[in-house]
């Protein structure tokens, strides 16, 4: 039982222990805010995202409809001649 630690040094390692859980702790919330940060921006380009692609793809449709129109109406004119 010599080789026992006394109170005092026991003392010491549970305030050095509960100052490293402290730092962990405050490590692990630091992490936690950016990761919440990162999605938040990664939420808003998606957003972004979605709208520009709504925006292509309604452009996109505008051609095609402007597109079979225009073959109809030369299909029909060559079909006349």
């Amino acid at each position: 039982m010599g080789d026992a630690p006394d109170n005092h040094e026991l003392n010491r390692r549970i305030a050095v222990l509960e100052e490293r859980m402290k730092t962990m702790q405050a490590d692990l919330s630091a992490s936690l805010e950016r990761n919440n940060a990162a999605f938040e921006r990664l939420r808003a380009d998606m957003a972004t995202h979605r709208e520009d692609a709504a925006k292509r793809d309604k452009d996109n449709l505008r051609w095609q409809i402007g597109l079979w129109i225009a073959a109809v109406v030369i299909l029909g004119f060559l079909i006349r001649l």
